[in-house]
């Protein structure tokens, strides 16, 4: 009975552990899946003398997809924010885009609308919730 209530306290004190561990693998492949993106987009950058993908103002554009895949990219990444948007790989390309845009869950927000700010060429996760450090998605 002492050894079953041992049990009992640990499973108690691991499983939430455990869920965290899941989540913050989920957040770690969300943050790898976005750098990796981020560097196909500068070597096309580099390769292109200068110039990022750009396209019109759209919900559900193919700018990165078109560029991107398959020189730079195998495939086009799926975004899934963890425990908030499900997976997509959905763009939303704007011109001007600031980081906490209130486009929540669309995917990803990408700067590829000219006329070309500071910012032309980034691209964020399109979330406005937090991860488990407290940070925006919209920072990333």
């Amino acid at each position: 009975m002492i050894v079953v209530a041992i049990i009992g306290i640990l499973a108690a004190i691991a499983i939430p552990k455990f869920g965290d561990l899941v989540r913050r693998s989920q957040e770690g492949a969300l943050k790898g899946t976005l750098a990796s993106l981020r560097s196909s987009i500068r070597i096309y950058y580099a390769d292109n003398e200068g110039f990022y993908p750009s396209g019109p103002k759209i919900n559900g554009s193919t700018v990165l997809s078109s560029s991107l895949v398959p020189k730079y990219l195998k495939t086009f990444p799926e975004i899934k924010v963890p425990g908030y948007h499900p997976a997509t790989t959905n763009v939303y390309c704007h011109g001007a885009v600031s980081t906490g845009h209130e486009h929540d869950g669309v995917g990803l927000l990408y700067d590829g609308v000219p006329p070309y700010d500071s910012k032309w060429g980034s691209v964020w996760v399109a979330c406005s919730h937090d991860d488990l450090k407290s940070e925006p998605w919209s920072s990333y």
